[in-house]
């Protein structure tokens, strides 16, 4: 099962220039903190089997002390070339060209971990559903699940961040609420623990959160 939207966030042509990041767009406030975060709460060993989904140019996967494995997936090439003269510090690592969502199968290992940072918010609401409980599933026991991304408290907050970004005159910033699909922290916290996570929802700007689950 592929992502409805999938064809769409092919970032091959941003591929060159995604790490100039702009710590005053609000769409990057935290971006950094986030991916410190992220690899924390992973508590990724040497013994561990870890997936990053949406690997993009390896900034996540970089943070990585040492693991057993670590798969990468992504839909553009060009971003994991990048990644890939970023993470040769690790011993064994696969790149699959892949939607995040398609990835999971019978055929794939059963992970310690598995991260994700600014790529989720690619998933409709429903996939982002149907998403929980794959990773669910793919994790072992104790496994860790983090991810973060855009995301907002909840739905009934997002008309108002959208005005408040049109009126700063940050209307790429507005616009990105209606072309991408973030998360609702609410949401997505009731979710994972509905498929039996215990979960930590954090805060680092207006518009990253990440979220911390952990398969009991």
């Amino acid at each position: 099962m592929k992502s409805k939207h999938y064809q769409e966030f092919n970032h091959d042509e941003d591929a060159p220039t995604y790490d100039q990041i702009d710590l005053n767009d609000p769409i990057r406030h935290g971006y950094y903190e986030v991916l410190d975060w992220t690899i924390e709460q992973a508590a990724i060993s040497s013994d561990d089997v870890v997936l990053d989904l949406g690997t993009g140019t390896g900034n996540l996967s970089k943070l990585i002390q040492s693991c057993k494995q670590l798969i990468c997936v992504d839909i553009s090439n060009n971003m994991m070339e990048i990644a890939k003269t970023k993470l040769v510090h690790l011993p064994q690592v696969e790149f699959v060209f892949e939607d995040v969502l398609a990835y999971f199968g019978e055929s794939r290992p059963q992970f310690d971990a598995i991260i994700s940072t600014y790529t989720l918010h690619h998933l409709i609401e429903d996939e982002k559903q149907i998403f929980f409980q794959k990773v669910f599933d793919q994790l072992n026991p104790g496994g860790r699940a983090v991810f973060g991304d855009l995301m907002l408290e909840s739905k009934t907050v997002e008309p108002d961040f959208i005005k408040k970004y049109r009126d700063q005159g940050l209307e790429g910033v507005a616009q990105a609420f209606e072309e991408e699909f973030f998360w609702y922290v609410d949401s997505a916290v009731t979710g994972l623990e509905r498929v039996g996570f215990s979960v930590e929802a954090k805060r680092f700007s207006d518009l990253s959160w990440a979220i911390s689950a952990k398969k009991l």
